[in-house]
């Protein structure tokens, strides 16, 4: 049923309702991350938050901090 009524939908809509999902999905990432740790600051939360989104060869590379040893 639901996907019927999405098919229905014209292409900007449904472009705009994938891109309101990954923000809410973002958003929920991102207060699990303050829940979990409470004191972290806006760029621990960054970094964590990019662990969690790539894979962990990209964040090294491109971040230069591995997610296992950090945590």
């Amino acid at each position: 049923m639901h996907f019927a009524l999405m098919r229905r939908l014209p292409g900007w809509k449904r472009l705009m309702l994938a891109f309101e999902l990954t923000q809410a999905t973002r958003q929920l990432v991102v207060a699990d991350i303050r829940h979990r740790f409470p004191g972290a600051s806006d760029g621990e939360i960054r970094r964590r938050f990019i662990a969690r989104v790539l894979p962990r060869e990209d964040v090294i590379r491109a971040y230069g901090f591995d997610p296992k040893q950090e945590g």
